[in-house]
């Protein structure tokens, strides 16, 4: 595995963890029953009941009636809690029952809560309107990075109710949230879309999975962006085109880069970049010339033009960096350096004849670029 892949994994793991496991499976899934313990009665803390109105006597004397073994209950370890089945414990008691059946729930106060409304919900005495929406804004409170539905899910509300809640709450949570997967995902695609579009115009070959790393948004996302640049760039060439000539007549010269990245220093400017007046004198050149080539759809989407923007931008090195680069360099390397970026110049300097060179040129001397399949 190369390090770029290592790299994409791990981030993988972070922005798209596994999916958890359902918190009720241990409790209400096939073998439920393999960890039950009997806990005594005496022992147990009844106080934490997500009822607000508290137990109801009348299902306590119905259990407390039925000749059927009542089913285990919850209890948070460490603190003898009862998650879920108060009103199971009462009901012992009334039928004189020294101990109970009961499962350990290995977890904080949050979690506990949180599994007690969600077994409350679903099965045994409903929880009231009244009391899912008062869990509701709990969890809010405690679990402020979970979406709307992960909560709905929990407290049996919509998610529109939960985003009611939020909003009265004024916990608008941050950028992300935790989904009812257990994955990480942006509130908005919004400034995901813009950091994927501005990797896309400058790296235009980066693999889906890469801007998705890093952009914070799916692949389906990213490959949605990709689409949309390349309608607009399919849009913008037809536009720039000549009507095709009259028999007879001279061709068109032939649409190359922008024409400002041969001008002289100091000379015009990049096209389609107009900058105020008051800040040409500021404007660095190279950055500009570089900024109006990488927004070139003739040079984006095809491989000469692509290999042509990164060799460019690893070319235009602003000051900074170059003196972080010289200060952290080996000094058994220097002198392969120098010597590297001496024959960088003679090539750049050759590159630079050949291209005005072309410019010069008449255009039937101009011969059309042919991408050759290895």
């Amino acid at each position: 595995m190369t390090n770029s892949e290592a790299v994409l994994r791990r981030r993988d793991a972070r922005v798209h963890p596994p999916e958890r496991e359902d918190p009720e499976a241990r409790y209400t899934g096939p073998g439920a029953g393999a960890d039950v313990e009997w806990v005594p009665v005496a022992e147990l803390d009844l106080s934490h009941s997500p009822r607000s109105a508290g137990e109801n006597g009348e299902h306590i004397r119905v259990l407390a009636e039925s000749q059927a073994d009542l089913p285990p209950i919850i209890v948070q370890r460490g603190t003898n809690r009862v998650v879920d089945g108060v009103h199971r414990v009462r009901a012992a008691r009334l039928r004189g029952e020294p101990a109970v059946r009961a499962r350990w729930f290995d977890g904080d106060d949050a979690s506990a809560f949180v599994l007690a409304v969600r077994l409350n919900v679903r099965h045994g005495l409903p929880l009231s309107l009244a009391d899912r929406k008062a869990a509701g804004t709990r969890i809010l409170c405690e679990q402020e990075d979970w979406s709307n539905r992960a909560i709905a899910s929990a407290v049996g509300l919509s998610p529109k109710t939960i985003a009611a809640l939020r909003e009265a709450l004024g916990r608008p949570g941050g950028r992300a949230r935790i989904g009812r997967d257990g994955r990480v995902r942006p509130v908005s695609t919004a400034a995901g879309r813009e950091r994927a579009k501005e990797m896309l115009l400058r790296e235009p070959a980066s693999s889906l999975r890469a801007v998705s790393a890093v952009a914070g948004v799916s692949t389906g996302t990213v490959r949605d962006v990709r689409d949309q640049l390349a309608r607009e760039s399919r849009a913008v060439i037809p536009a720039q085109r000549r009507a095709a000539p009259a028999p007879g007549a001279e061709p068109p010269r032939e649409r190359s880069a922008p024409s400002a990245q041969a001008a002289p220093p100091g000379h015009g400017s990049p096209p389609g970049h107009h900058a105020p007046p008051g800040q040409q004198g500021g404007l660095d050149r190279s950055t500009a010339l570089l900024r109006s080539l990488r927004t070139d759809p003739s040079l984006r989407f095809n491989q000469s033009g692509r290999l042509l923007l990164s060799i460019l931008a690893v070319a235009a090195i602003d000051p900074q960096a170059q003196d972080g680069l010289v200060l952290d360099l080996p000094d058994h390397c220097l002198d392969f350096v120098v010597e590297l970026a001496q024959a960088s110049v003679q090539a750049w300097q050759g590159l630079a004849v050949r291209v005005s060179q072309r410019r010069s040129a008449p255009p039937a001397r101009k011969q059309p670029t042919v991408n050759r399949k290895p």
